[in-house]
């Protein structure tokens, strides 16, 4: 059975990860600020959205967002805030590896923060490019193992079997994010050439790769003020982005699939939405409770979020 890290569990509140990170924060929507110019669509799926950090950078990009993200209590305790702040947004608890989603129905795509979770790439891969259009724009950000920090740490270990392209390792240990101390989650680092080859495989061709975070080091932060080092990092994504020295990398993608299918408009959300687990359509016999016509599985809508997570 594949491993799912699951924030509820614990009951882990993901906002305060970030209550010290505010370069790290500012230096990924800088990046998506400028990916998403002049792009627009419909139907966005940000996948492992959480309390919708990075919405301000695709929302007024497409008219009906989505946040996808297994913890429905975090969904929950925010839907209040996001619902009065962006008015078309739509939340769903769901599962990465089976999203409740018709083929070729989504116009954009985002994951941050989010693959260092994935314990089987390959069939998230092949669930996102199912529900991605022809030629849409899918954003993939991933953590870097050989990073410059991490490469140095290495070579000067004489571990060379570090730099092998397939493989990905636990990046740090006691990292207890989303889990009850003691007990380690999933957090995988990816090759950049492992990525490369996975996402090509599974027909999404890379038209963008930006660095992310180069600054990202204690000592900087003693001496530099967010606003210095947010000036060095728009240089260091122009200029060093080629390089694998960042600890983060963005790719943006354009999903090669559907190229013959025709192209179905979705007036609702309803309307896309499938069975996670047979892919079959829904029927809704009330407006909080949707059944699968296969499999017969019921799921309901509760605080208007819909519950899809399945295992």
């Amino acid at each position: 059975m594949t491993k799912i890290s699951d924030y509820d569990m614990f009951d882990y509140d993901y906002r305060t990860y970030w209550e010290n990170r505010e370069y790290e924060n500012m230096a990924e929507k800088i990046l998506l600020e400028r990916v998403f110019d002049k792009t627009q669509g419909v139907w966005f799926l940000d996948i492992g959205g959480s309390y919708g950090r990075l919405t301000s950078t695709y929302y007024n990009r497409f008219s009906n967002p989505i946040i996808l993200d297994y913890s429905l209590k975090t969904l929950q305790k925010n839907k209040e805030i996001l619902k009065s702040k962006y008015k078309n947004i739509s939340l769903i608890a769901a599962n990465a590896y089976n999203l409740p989603f018709a083929p070729n129905s989504v116009d954009g795509g985002l994951m941050v923060r989010v693959l260092h979770h994935i314990e089987k790439p390959a069939t998230y891969f092949k669930e996102i490019a199912r529900v991605m259009k022809y030629n849409s724009p899918y954003i993939q950000e991933f953590p870097n193992m050989i990073h410059i920090k991490a490469s140095i740490r290495e070579l000067l270990k004489f571990n060379f079997s570090f730099f092998k392209q397939d493989s990905y390792k636990q990046p740090t240990r006691n990292n207890f994010e989303g889990v009850k101390e003691g007990v380690e989650g999933i957090f995988l680092n990816y090759h950049p050439k492992f990525l490369n080859k996975e996402l090509k495989k599974h027909n999404f061709k890379i038209t963008e790769r930006i660095g992310c975070s180069f600054l990202r080091l204690q000592f900087l932060k003693k001496f530099l003020n967010v606003d210095s080092m947010l000036f060095l990092e728009v240089l260091a994504q122009k200029v060093l982005s080629w390089t694998n020295i960042s600890p983060s990398i963005f790719l943006k993608t354009s999903s090669q699939n559907h190229k013959d299918k025709k192209e179905i408009s979705y007036e609702t959300l309803e309307d896309m939405l499938v069975c996670p687990k047979c892919k079959e359509k829904l029927t809704f016999p009330n407006p909080t409770t949707a059944v699968c016509s296969k499999c017969s599985t019921s799921y309901i809508k509760d605080q208007d979020i819909w519950d899809f997570r399945v295992k």
